[in-house]
């Protein structure tokens, strides 16, 4: 069937929907009472049992049948699911030999490495839980989630002594993990015959089977689902990010939402690409432990740019986990001659893929030998990545498909708190066992994002849209603003704006994306002085030396320093922002301002310019 056919039969399997469901029950409008999202489902469906199970032994039960079918590849290593489950276990007793408990954080800064992935189900099988940092983040940062989660073991790449020992010196770690660079593409730990451990506090990646080996004691091969897991980030548009604790529940549960909403297979031998970092709940979350859930091999591409995009796609992936970014990463770098039909879905998760553009996408990935289907997804860090998904459904390329089978959703005032009908535009909430346990030591934060109606809480998502009435969530806008830039890195505006106003002389300031060839996008921030800062570039720079140094935040004395990526590059001193009818600054009108100047600089091509006006 050609494309033009799959989109008209996917077009008609809604309508099917919507006359089925009519021809059932009377609709009442309300989401909440109608369930249109779940139309479709059967009991089980609607009512799933999430088993008392660690996401290890989720992945022990489910790969049974195919075990020696490959699960991760990382550039030339290629691991069977096998032998992720051997190392596993094995680092597992390695870090119950340095004594690593149940409900321990340990912290992890890597890029998308299969060593990342052992790390997290080896915490994972002794009831300890990992958190994933920023690989860029900078050595303040480093320091202060390590003090803030009381982590013991620090696990990271390509550090020397003397970074870890300084690590050390401010830190209550007892024992840093080291990957070091010459053993990253060998399987297991790289162990020699002959080698022993070294600093017994500083340790490389392969003296783990040593101390593996050692261990002789029995660990309990069952897990808790109650039991905490995974620590992620969501945005912390403002100061630092919030730190999001999942249990085994939390993550389980969202990946039994997605199967049962999607209808989703197990089908080993597919094969997924993850380009977005693990820090972010898209990259690990949803692109890695549900493919891994899945039977699916997950490809992982630890650091994206336009020199090695085409080595990934090299890979022949099926799936393709990315955003709009991706996209335009994608088709400005691959090779003419590029053969992509082994491609068959693109799944914008972090960010919203317009109508537009995914035709665009659609119309490059044909050229290239795919009939692909473009869908969008939403989630946040709180709903373990998954809040709706467009994947396996009739598909609506300007939604962001349907909440998830199982869960509860609901479209609130934002203002009132009543509900709304469909096609009035509000809050998206939801509730379910996938919607985290709460931010670590921040309970006050997380009282503030459950919303109580009609007897039951919800967890405000901060997207507003609307529901139609075959269960598809539009989404309309957030609460946040951010860009993606070429390797897959989010930027919250409002944070970084906030950053640039804790500077000695500036009295107000707006940070809004900036078109950019070689990055996709960049930072632009328009600033007010205060009275006898002079406007030149000595001022320039002296706000950039600012703004690479960690700077206070707030009355605690929190701290916070941007990564190089965060940065803005380019800066306009102006009299005054402008501002809305509203009496709030129109952020559309300088984004409007910061592409003119990106084109009058010759940084934005007009070649690159086609996606906004097509």
């Amino acid at each position: 069937m050609d494309n033009e056919n799959i989109h008209s039969s996917k077009l008609l399997d809604v309508e099917k929907i919507k006359v089925d469901k009519k021809g059932s029950k009377k609709m009442t409008g309300l989401t909440s009472i109608d369930r249109p999202y779940e139309a479709d489902a059967n009991f089980f469906q609607k009512h799933p049992i999430i088993p008392n199970l660690s996401i290890y032994d989720a992945i022990i039960a489910m790969s049974l049948p195919y075990r020696k079918e490959n699960a991760i590849t990382c550039y030339d290593l290629t691991a069977t699911y096998n032998q992720l489950i051997k190392d596993s276990k094995l680092l597992s007793k390695g870090l119950k030999e340095l004594g690593v408990k149940r409900g321990e954080i340990i912290t992890c800064s890597m890029p998308n490495f299969y060593q990342a992935v052992v790390t997290f189900l080896a915490a994972n099988r002794i009831g300890a839980v990992v958190s994933f940092l920023n690989y860029g983040a900078a050595e303040e940062e480093i320091k202060y989630y390590l003090n803030f989660f009381e982590s013991k073991v620090f696990v990271n790449y390509d550090k020397n002594n003397e970074y870890n020992q300084h690590i050390k010196e401010e830190t209550n770690v007892d024992y840093i993990i080291t990957l070091d660079k010459a053993d990253l593409q060998k399987l297991g730990f790289a162990q020699d015959t002959n080698y022993t451990i070294g600093n017994t506090d500083l340790i490389s990646f392969k003296d783990m089977k040593l101390i593996g080996d050692y261990y002789k004691s029995f660990i309990n091969p069952i897990g808790r689902k109650k039991d905490d897991a995974l620590i992620l980030f969501t945005s912390g548009t403002t100061g630092l990010p919030k730190s999001v604790l999942l249990t085994n529940e939390n993550i389980i549960a969202s990946g039994t939402y997605l199967k049962n909403s999607a209808n989703i297979p197990v089908t080993h031998g597919e094969k997924c690409l993850v380009c977005v970092p693990f820090c972010y709940p898209y990259g690990f979350a949803t692109s890695t432990l549900m493919s891994l859930l899945c039977g699916r091999q997950a490809i992982l591409a630890p650091e994206l740019s336009a020199d090695n995009i085409n080595y990934f796609l090299g890979k022949n992936p099926n799936i393709i986990f990315g955003s709009p970014a991706l996209l335009e990463l994608v088709r400005r770098n691959t090779e003419e001659d590029r053969d992509l039909s082994s491609v068959h879905t693109f799944i914008s998760g972090g960010d919203f893929l317009t109508p537009q553009n995914a035709e665009i996408g659609r119309e490059f990935f044909e050229n290239h030998g795919s009939a692909v289907v473009m869908c969008n997804g939403s989630g946040n860090a709180e709903t373990s990545a998954n809040s709706t998904t467009t994947y396996g459904l009739p598909n609506k390329p300007e939604t962001v498909g349907r909440p998830l089978v199982g869960t509860d959703a609901i479209i609130l005032d934002k203002e009132t708190g009543e509900e709304l009908k469909y096609g009035e535009t509000g809050l998206f909430c939801v509730r379910g066992k996938h919607v985290f346990k709460g931010y670590y030591k921040e309970p006050e934060l997380t009282e503030k994002v459950w919303i109580e109606h009609d007897g039951k809480t919800y967890f405000n998502t901060e997207a507003l849209g609307y529901m139609d009435e075959d269960g598809y969530f539009t989404l309309t806008g957030r609460q946040s603003r951010f860009y993606i830039i070429a390797d897959l890195n989010k930027v919250y505006c409002d944070k970084v704006q906030s950053i640039v106003g804790t500077v000695e002389g500036v009295e107000n300031c707006a940070v809004v994306e900036m078109p950019d060839d070689k990055n996709l996008k960049v930072g632009k921030a328009y600033i007010v002085l205060k009275e006898g800062m002079p406007r030149d570039e000595v001022t320039v720079e002296y706000i950039k030396k600012c703004l690479e140094k960690p700077c206070v935040i707030n009355q605690k004395g929190d701290t916070v320093q941007l990564k190089p990526h965060e940065i803005p590059a380019s800066y306009e001193f102006v009299d005054s922002l402008p501002k809305t009818k509203a009496d709030k600054v129109d952020y559309f009108t300088l984004e409007q301002m910061a592409r003119e100047e990106a084109i009058a600089n010759g940084t934005y091509t007009r070649e690159h310019q086609k996606t906004l006006t097509k």
